[in-house]
C-alpha cells in the first residue's frame, strides 16, 4: 500500500426502500444490519399505533329548518346532526359513546357558547357502521336592524343591536371507554374550544 492512500473500510449504503436487503458478499457489518432492521420495526409499530388511535371514523351532516315569526325580524332556526360512525381497527365488538355539541354565537356577549349537547351509545364491530340523529336544537336571534320612530319630517331611524344566539357550528367525538377513538368538527376553532373545556 502506498503512503497516503486511504485504507479499505466496509461501506454502508442507505436506501429509501424499506425492504431493501444488502447484496450478497456485502461488507455491511452484521450489527449494522440488525440496527436497520430494528429501526424499520419501530417505524412500522409506530404507524400501526397511530392508526389505532383513530379507530372510529365520523361523518357528520348538519340539518335544519326555519320557523321565523311572521311580520318580525326575529329569526328562529332549528339544527340537528346526522352522524355516521364507521369502525376501523377494532379487534372485537365495542360499545362506542358518541358525544355531540352544538355551538352558537351569543350576539350580546359577542362570544361562542355551548347551546346544546348530548350522548348516544352505539355498538360497533370491525367495518361496521352505525348512525344516529341528535335532537333538534333551537337558535333564536334578532339581527341588528333599524326601527323607524315618528313620522313625516320628524321621522327618525333608531339602530337596534343584535340579540339572541345564532348557530355557529358543531363538534362530535367518539369514545371507547375513556379513550378518544374519533372526532370531527365543523371548523378548526371549535376543536380548540372543546380541548380547552377539558
Amino acid at each position: 500500500m502506498r503512503r497516503g492512500s486511504p485504507s479499505h473500510q466496509p461501506t454502508l449504503t442507505t436506501t429509501t426502500t424499506m425492504n431493501a436487503r444488502p447484496p450478497k458478499n456485502s461488507h455491511t457489518p452484521k450489527s449494522t444490519r440488525c440496527s436497520l432492521a430494528h429501526f424499520v420495526f419501530i417505524l412500522l409499530t409506530t404507524a400501526t399505533a397511530t392508526l389505532a388511535d383513530n379507530s372510529v371514523k365520523l361523518q357528520v351532516a348538519v340539518k335544519g329548518e326555519h320557523n321565523d315569526p311572521k311580520g318580525s325580524v326575529q329569526e328562529v332556526h332549528q339544527r340537528w346532526l346526522e352522524v355516521s360512525a364507521t369502525a376501523f381497527h377494532l379487534e372485537k365488538p365495542e360499545q362506542v359513546r358518541i358525544e355531540w355539541t352544538l355551538f352558537g354565537d351569543d350576539l350580546v356577549a359577542k362570544k361562542v357558547v355551548k347551546q346544546a349537547s348530548g350522548t348516544n351509545a352505539v355498538g360497533l364491530v370491525q367495518s361496521g357502521v352505525a348512525t344516529i340523529q341528535t335532537k333538534p336544537t333551537t337558535f333564536t336571534y334578532t339581527p341588528r336592524h333599524s326601527v323607524k320612530t315618528g313620522s313625516g319630517r320628524r321621522a327618525r331611524f333608531k339602530t337596534v343591536e343584535a340579540t339572541g344566539t345564532r348557530y355557529h357550528g358543531w363538534a362530535v367525538r367518539a369514545f371507547i371507554g375513556d379513550q378518544l377513538a374519533g372526532e370531527a368538527y365543523s371548523i378548526g376553532s371549535i376543536k380548540k374550544l372543546v380541548d380547552g373545556s377539558k
